[in-house]
């Protein structure tokens, strides 16, 4: 039976997504900018500069010319978080709201990372019971690149929030009309977060039918059926047309021409320029991709136990996966059976789906498990369950030996379950897209193997020490990865002088870095070539891996 969720469960939800943004927002300092986040910082200025135009003569800013002058610039990308960004920009301008320019544009962004906890608290509640949930949304909380991503001023974490808002809603709505009205309204929403929406309606339609099959075999068996569950498509109609029409109201840029530049906007993404990874000592530039990758990359990169509470969860459900006949065949003893909803396709489908799109040989790899981030809250629903269970067996038998440690011994599981999460989280920061768990055997095993660093260059914020120590009257710095944006966002920050300036030239800077990516082994080349040493003057390093190197022009000696 599934709890009754009141207000004292969404207490517990808004406290444990208050804590998590609490927590970004002390740590977000020790990350410089990406290269991605500075993009998003030049649109975010720009749609500032229309919203305040817009409200001095709305007329004049929705003209063509006024809505290409405020939202031409990165518009492979949809509006809505970039306006979050814009509108926390502006407020602090006026208000003075933070403390670095940076967290006024990253703000949002952490804000929906606690939002996503909190419903991840509320799904898992509803579905496998409060215990489950609350673990479910910590053990989200703790993948250390979903720590590192929950920082950024970038779209991630923003459309795992609106995916899982959207598949909660269409959950939801299979039973009450008002959320179908509300679904059609999240879903426009998720489109106007990130393109990772499009794959939901196929999802959708895959379970609706799976559970239409199901429900009638049900009645012709004489099971049960709850009145409430409606098999008429009504999120359909909802979701067509509630969803385009705040995709195009939410993005300016789509008010006039608006059907070429949709297709445009779709054109820009089926058909996406490919960007090097490096996977197992190979660097990857176009297509074919290996279709391992997204599954080896997530068992090298959740914690151990994540994946095993979340695989031992799965494999308590397996039968309700499954129809009837096949379930009582395959597993006769089990007494697991689907709901009505049959819940469970559509969380392994949520699951699978991001990890299959990428797995195809087509498909981009170079942003690594940002891309498929979507899949980790069902995995973590799956791995609360598996700490239920768990759990409950450590409490029988903790039960019978001491029995006043019966009610404790749910909260001693969930902490020692938790622990070695925790203790990789904190130990990856700042390093969150250069950590590697135990199964890749940490960040050295992972270099061994050949797997990639970094990338987007943020990891220059980690030998600004250095530079400052280095360069007391100034100097130049040829900065590899970091863009010309996220250097600007370090001195907007105050964390690097005036007189530090970036060059493009490597020959005649300073000093030059090197961030460690299979395809930047040149640059250390280049660098030995110019300045006539193989000798670096500073190692950053993680684990003992070479992170960024630091070649320093001998005409300063």
């Amino acid at each position: 039976m599934r709890p009754r969720i009141g207000w004292r469960d969404h207490t517990l939800g808004f406290v444990l997504g208050l804590a998590y943004v609490v927590l970004l927002f002390v740590t977000a300092g020790d990350i410089a900018m990406s290269r991605d986040e500075g993009f998003y910082v030049r649109a975010g200025e720009d749609y500032a500069r229309w919203f305040s135009d817009f409200a001095e003569d709305a007329s004049a800013a929705s003209s063509p010319e006024g809505v290409e002058a405020g939202w031409s610039f990165n518009h492979e990308h949809p509006a809505l978080i970039k306006s979050l960004f814009a509108l926390s920009w502006l407020a602090h301008e006026k208000y003075e709201l933070y403390p670095t320019d940076s967290l006024a544009f990253r703000f949002p962004a952490m804000v929906m990372g606690g939002l996503l906890l909190w419903l991840i608290y509320i799904f898992g509640a509803r579905v496998f019971g409060r215990r489950a949930g609350i673990f479910a949304a910590l053990s989200f909380a703790l993948i250390p690149r979903v720590f590192y991503h929950a920082h950024l001023n970038a779209f991630d974490v923003p459309i795992v929030l609106m995916v899982t808002l959207a598949v909660y809603a269409y959950w939801r709505a299979l039973r009450s009309r008002w959320w179908v009205i509300g679904f059609g309204l999240i879903y426009g929403l998720a489109l106007a977060t990130k393109h990772n929406a499009w794959i939901l309606p196929g999802i959708f339609l895959i379970h609706f039918t799976w559970m239409c099959l199901g429900i009638r075999a049900d009645r012709r068996r004489g099971r049960t059926v709850s009145a409430r569950i409606s098999v008429r498509p009504w999120w359909m109609i909802s979701m067509a047309i509630l969803g385009p029409a705040i995709f195009i109201a939410s993005w300016p840029w789509l008010w006039h021409d608006t059907l070429p530049r949709i297709g445009w906007y779709i054109r820009f993404h089926t058909s996406h320029e490919y960007y090097n990874m490096e996977y197992f000592g190979r660097n990857y530039f176009r297509p074919p991709f290996p279709i391992s990758f997204p599954f080896v990359m997530t068992l090298f990169t959740v914690p151990l136990t994540t994946l095993a509470l979340g695989v031992y969860g799965l494999v308590q459900r397996g039968r309700a996966m499954l129809p009837l006949r096949l379930g009582e065949k395959l597993a006769p003893e089990s007494d697991v059976t689907p709901d009505t909803s049959r819940t469970d396709v559509l969380l392994v489908g949520c699951l699978l789906a991001p990890l299959v799109v990428i797995a195809l040989p087509s498909s981009p790899i170079f942003g690594g498990t940002k891309h498929w981030i979507t899949a980790y809250p069902f995995l973590c629903l799956y791995a609360g369950l598996g700490f239920y269970k768990v759990a409950t067996i450590f409490r029988q038998r903790a039960g019978r030996k001491l029995p006043f440690a019966r009610h404790l011994a749910p909260t001693f599981a969930a902490a020692l379950l938790l622990s070695p999460a925790a203790l990789e989280t904190m130990h990856s920061h700042p390093f969150g897209l250069s950590h590697y768990t135990a199964i890749a055997g940490g960040v050295p095993g992972a270099a061994d193997h050949g797997m990639n660093r970094q990338f987007w260059g943020f990891t220059t914020g980690s030998v600004l020490p250095f530079l400052k120590e280095a360069m007391p009257d100034g100097g130049t710095v040829y900065l590899n990865d970091t863009t010309p944006g996220a250097w600007a966002m370090l001195r907007r920050d105050g964390l690097i002088p005036d007189n530090l300036r970036p060059s493009y030239d490597l020959a005649r800077s300073d000093y030059v870095l090197v961030h460690h990516e299979k395809h930047f082994a040149e640059v250390d080349h280049q660098a030995w070539v110019a300045f006539g040493s193989t000798a670096p003057v500073h190692v950053l390093t993680y684990d003992g891996v070479p992170i960024v190197t630091i070649y320093e022009n001998p005409r300063r000696r």
